[in-house]
């Protein structure tokens, strides 16, 4: 686990910025970075306003999971290193949230070229793991006024914005920074299950970290239709019971998803997967995404497999036992534990090119702060 937590830490991170970018393209020390999109293309939305494809496209989806993993790993050992890390991470999601001229748009992540580029769009996503990061870090002993501050500042330019612009006039979305509609920007009305809740779980954030009382109003306007949706029944006894009850329902079924992937991957098929290459997006086939907000979108796929299955399968694992050792009273099995060793300790860190064993190093430590 520790040549994980290495990997994540002198492959993918860059100082310039704080931030995880997503793949290695190639064996040099900076291959994270090294061809990524240029500032002047950047500038012209070049591959394409999100910057799908690139390496810097989820960056914030990163940041939350590895201030996740650190808060976690301070809670199971008290290691007092665990705070220069977090205050890493920090600083790469603060410059991330700060870089815009538009107040509360969060992009993907910035150019390390001048700690200023970056693309148009965002998603979703990237949101809720920077709101899951802040919460982490805000409530943990590994914070100091200073970043609370800066934290309470910033989640209340987000609701505002997310006030202002999920609406129904713009297709309950948040804007693109050129404030046209964007790829994934839906918050409320037609989305899934999972993505329901995002929009309650900012007002519900800011509230308790503000002490505003309009943002617990704007939490409740939501939170229970959110609920209903998300669990497919109206709460009988309050939302906590509610979002317990949906947690502990899942908990066995992710753990149990998490062991038949490892499975699956701990193969001589799965090594194979483990280590495909990636190319620079330059060179990699583009496939046309739609167009959006008067802008097309052409995503980069970079590496030899569309899904991309040295990724999502390995990330799968972690996320898997993630969610059962996030549950409040949840006992994480034995064989989890031991198969999410295994899994990390099958990985050859040297040949591996992308950012999914930071959901393994995440999820170790949320089960590890568990442990008598």
């Amino acid at each position: 686990m520790e040549n994980a937590w290495n990997f994540i830490w002198n492959r993918l991170f860059d100082e310039r910025t704080c931030m995880f970018y997503n793949h290695l393209v190639g064996d040099e020390p900076d291959a994270a970075t090294k061809y990524l999109p240029e500032p002047e293309l950047i500038r012209l939305q070049i591959p394409n306003p999100g910057g799908y494809g690139t390496g810097m496209e989820d960056c914030m989806l990163n940041a939350g999971l590895m201030m996740d993993a650190v808060v976690a790993r301070y809670e199971a050992a008290g290691d007092e290193g665990m705070r220069e890390y977090a205050a890493k991470i920090w600083r790469g999601m603060e410059l991330d949230a700060t870089v815009s001229p538009q107040k509360g748009f969060l992009p993907r992540g910035v150019s390390p070229a001048d700690c200023l580029s970056h693309y148009i769009d965002t998603s979703r996503d990237q949101y809720t793991n920077w709101w899951y990061g802040a919460h982490r870090l805000y409530f943990s002993a590994l914070s100091d006024e200073g970043q609370r501050e800066s934290v309470r500042r910033l989640l209340t330019g987000m609701a505002e914005k997310m006030e202002r612009e999920v609406i129904p006039e713009n297709g309950w979305s948040f804007l693109r920074e050129d404030g046209e509609r964007g790829f994934v920007g839906q918050m409320w009305g037609d989305v899934l299950p999972h993505e329901i809740l995002r929009l309650p779980m900012l007002y519900l954030l800011t509230w308790k970290t503000t002490g505003d009382p309009h943002w617990n109003e704007m939490y409740l306007r939501y939170r229970d239709e959110a609920l209903r949706r998300t669990q497919d029944f109206v709460p009988l006894s309050g939302a906590r019971e509610t979002c317990l009850s949906f947690m502990q329902t899942m908990a066995e079924p992710y753990e149990t998803m998490a062991i038949r992937q490892a499975e699956r991957l701990m193969t001589t098929e799965g090594a194979e997967w483990l280590r495909i290459p990636y190319v620079t997006w330059k060179k990699a086939k583009a496939r046309y995404a739609g167009c959006w907000g008067g802008k097309a979108y052409y995503v980069p796929e970079p590496s030899d497999f569309r899904e991309h299955q040295s990724y999502y399968p390995l990330r799968a694992v972690g996320e898997g036992i993630a969610v059962a050792a996030t549950c409040p009273g949840w006992k994480v099995s034995d064989q989890s534990l031991e198969t999410l060793c295994r899994m990390a300790d099958f990985v050859d860190y040297r040949q591996h090119r992308t950012c999914a064993p930071i959901a393994l190093v995440e999820a170790y430590w949320l089960v590890q702060r568990l442990m008598d």
